[in-house]
């Protein structure tokens, strides 16, 4: 395949050099360079960038790092002026690319062109990314999440690492599942006003700092609760039996509940994280007679994180699947003394960075849903299936990977369930931040050649689970469980006050 990739020379950047080397590995493409008539950012939102270098980047090279468009030929053709392309990758929009059989042209909330992205980045946050034909058509789409930006050009980072996936996994297989075009207009501010939001940007940058002099970062805690008929899903609403709250240690904390029901009896599964040591295991709690949990018990330690302990019934076994991306797979486990113990069983799948895998059984397949980091994006915004007919394997990727690329629906939070003719799925909303709102997902279209959905309902922090975010949500038997992140003072007299604040409402 001949591709061009038509740029303006003023805003030549990494990031499109590893575009280049991946549609090149890829897809057996030869790159070749085409060059538009420069249209430089104003110079105050350069001296933005240069400061940013220092202050975020380290002086380190990432995607938004400028390059001489003579670099990026060193390695891929000068396009010729009468050369024609199987495809013209457009990254510029000024209505002027070079013949091809097929043009696709890069969108930031339906607008073409840097300016475009970094105007975006400024008034409203990380944009929707989309590819547009030379017809009009949009064939591609994708809201990546900025979990890890630090800046407007980390914010740019992690927008171009989604464009690369984007684009590469179109190219792969173009018929894909689109969500609604965001056409939405933004200016680059004057120089006035980007000096006052660097400043106000700095200043959050202290509070910050003193932030987690006085708090704990990222407090998550776990909720459960004993129901009949009526649960989240039912009532699409957190309402209903109040929640209690396991109790954590001060310096730990828990989250990803996952509830078992097994021999008459409740456990209660979670990641269990030193905050000292930022690592975490997996523990259990055992719910007696009376529904109350017993001691935590640490069930499986491993040299690396683990979290997400998913769990699942299969010839006359329990297994379980920990996320453990940081080992680089996803492995089966097992255990002769449940609920601890567990070793090794199998690897189901190697060689990806894989979170919160989730299994599903539809339609005479076995589904794996997890969300895949590609390159230096975020975690939480592509979503990744695999297929097999047995659980053991082998196990085929979906031809769309990642299907979904979006920051508001990608991200399992728990288990997936059938009820009558729908596969229905909790979702991590991750618009405003991570894990800080859930969604109810129904599967709408799921083969190994497409895949849709549609949602169904958000569900935010309330009186009934107060806190910042809202995690997960799982129900096995008649234990239904979820988790959230609140703020969580150092102090022991704050502490004691928080806690009141954040009890959930009936709680006595």
């Amino acid at each position: 395949m001949k591709i061009g990739l038509y740029i303006d020379p003023s805003h030549c950047r990494q990031w499109m050099e590893s575009l280049a080397r991946r549609l090149t590995e890829n897809h057996a493409a030869s790159i070749h360079v085409a060059v538009s008539d420069a249209s430089p950012l104003p110079e105050h939102v350069e001296q933005l960038f240069q400061a940013e270098e220092g202050y975020y980047h380290k002086n380190q090279r990432h995607g938004a790092t400028p390059m001489d468009v003579c670099e990026l030929e060193r390695f891929h053709e000068r396009a010729q002026p009468d050369e024609t392309f199987d495809l013209v990758i457009d990254l510029v929009g000024d209505g002027r690319p070079p013949s091809s059989k097929e043009s696709v042209t890069l969108l930031y909330n339906g607008h073409a062109g840097e300016k475009a992205l970094v105007a975006s980045i400024m008034a409203s946050g990380m944009p929707q990314i989309a590819l547009r034909t030379g017809t009009g058509k949009i064939v591609a789409t994708a809201a990546p999440s900025g979990e890890l930006a630090a800046g407007v050009t980390g914010s740019m980072d992690q927008v171009f690492a989604r464009v690369i996936t984007l684009i590469d996994a179109w190219i792969g297989h173009p018929h894909r599942w689109v969500q609604p075009l965001i056409s939405r207009s933004a200016r680059l501010p004057d120089a006035g006003t980007l000096k006052k939001r660097t400043a106000k940007s700095r200043f959050k940058d202290r509070l910050k700092q003193i932030y987690y002099r006085l708090f704990r970062p990222s407090h998550w805690r776990v909720g459960w609760r004993f129901v009949e008929d009526e649960d989240v899903w039912s009532r699409q609403s957190l309402a209903g039996e109040t929640w209690q709250v396991l109790r954590d240690k001060e310096t730990h904390f828990y989250a990803d509940p996952v509830p078992w029901e097994e021999g008459g009896r409740h456990y209660l599964f979670f990641e269990d994280l030193d905050q000292r040591t930022q690592k975490g295991v997996l523990s259990v709690v055992t719910f007696d007679e009376a529904g109350k949990p017993g001691p935590v018990e640490c069930c499986l330690e491993e040299p690396y994180h683990l979290s997400y302990p998913y769990l699942l019934r299969h010839q006359d076994q329990t297994y379980m699947i920990p996320e453990t991306s940081a080992n680089g797979d996803v492995a089966l486990y097992r255990t002769e003394a449940f609920p601890v113990g567990w070793q090794r069983e199998k690897v189901l799948l190697t060689g990806l960075d894989a979170a919160d895998v989730t299994i599903a059984q539809w339609e005479g397949r076995w589904w794996i849903f997890c969300v895949t980091r590609d390159g230096a994006g975020g975690y939480s915004d592509c979503l990744s299936l695999f297929y097999a007919d047995d659980l053991f394997g082998p196990w085929q990727p979906h031809a769309q990977n990642p299907v979904l690329i979006d920051k508001a629906t990608a991200r399992p939070a728990g288990n997936m369930i059938v009820r009558g003719k729908s596969l229905l799925r909790p979702v991590q909303d991750c618009t405003a931040s991570y894990g800080a709102a859930l969604k109810l997902v129904e599967v709408t279209h799921l083969s190994p050649e497409h895949y849709e959905q549609r949602v169904i309902k958000t569900l935010e922090p309330n009186s009934h689970w107060p806190g910042r975010k809202l995690h997960t949500l799982n129900r096995a038997g008649n234990l239904e469980v979820i988790d959230g992140a609140i703020l969580r003072p150092k102090w022991s007299l704050l502490r004691w006050i928080a806690e009141r604040i954040y009890r959930p409402k009936g709680s006595r």
